[in-house]
């Protein structure tokens, strides 16, 4: 649980976890936040909260609150699509910074894990569903054989950079919810950002073969310049789309009107996605 704590001189977050004493979570995110607060220092225009206070419990901590748009609000409702390619520009920016943070290092790739865990989802959809995405699920296979093993940089990552956990200042980006930073392959974070693109509405010559604008996509990677496999990049990306969608056709899930907007974007943008080659 997160609250926001109003005082006559400034706003707090204060956030909960009262399992965080047997699990250490809390700890570890007020440690990391505390580190990368020191890291950022030296980048104008990337930050992370401010970490302010660690209960001798560890049941809560205390960071500032900052009361502006995150990406999501901006990504999700803005009709300004120049606005938007900045934000995707700027949040390169900032994910670049963020994998400065330690030496990188090179990972084989394993896909495995994305194609097993998607053939279990379609194991519980409607069979029209089921029909539809086979075809998808088997270029992602052959596409696995052809990538497994092929290196990738491996770097501290955020964990969740989704574009809710990136807050939009004035001139600078700042994150917060580092709950799952851990090291892993920088590609993720990058996938994580990247997919809340299905919010924006697209003309087919607009999308490339990831499913995402290329555009925003090409927006996101002016700032970000650590070595990336384009080929994996967009194998992730399409991975990962198609688990969120079937994930929302479950049998036993019942979607809220938003959920069904998004799985309706996720199934357009897919089919976008598979038209390339």
């Amino acid at each position: 649980m997160v609250l926001r704590i109003r005082t006559s001189a400034q706003d707090f977050a204060l956030k909960i976890d009262t399992e965080s004493p047997t699990t250490g979570r809390l700890q570890k995110e007020f440690g990391v936040l505390t580190a990368l607060s020191v890291h950022f220092d030296q980048h104008e225009a990337s930050r992370v909260v401010r970490p302010y206070y660690l209960s001798p419990s560890q049941t809560f901590f205390v960071s500032e609150f900052i009361d502006r748009p995150t990406a999501a609000d901006l990504i999700h409702n803005s009709r300004d699509d120049d606005q938007i390619a900045r934000i995707y520009r700027r949040a390169g920016a900032w994910l670049h910074d963020l994998h400065r943070f330690q030496p990188a290092k090179e990972y084989g790739f394993r896909p495995r894990w994305m194609t097993d865990g998607i053939r279990d989802l379609t194991q519980s959809v409607p069979n029209h569903i089921l029909s539809e995405s086979q075809p998808m699920l088997a270029a992602l296979e052959k596409a696995a054989h052809y990538l497994k093993g092929i290196p990738e940089t491996q770097v501290f990552s955020h964990g969740d950079f989704h574009s809710q956990n990136l807050i939009v200042g004035q001139g600078e980006m700042i994150a917060l919810d580092f709950t799952e930073a851990r090291e892993k392959l920088a590609v993720y974070d990058i996938v994580d950002f990247l997919k809340s693109d299905i919010f924006r509405d697209a003309h087919s010559a607009e999308v490339d073969r990831s499913g995402i604008l290329k555009i925003n996509k090409d927006m996101f990677f002016r700032r970000y310049r650590h070595p990336v496999h384009m080929e994996i990049l967009d194998f992730c990306i399409r991975g990962r789309l198609l688990k969120d969608w079937l994930s929302l056709w479950q049998l036993d899930h019942d979607c809220s009107a938003y959920e069904e907007d998004r799985r309706q974007r996720l199934c357009d943008r897919l089919r976008l996605a598979f038209l390339h080659p």
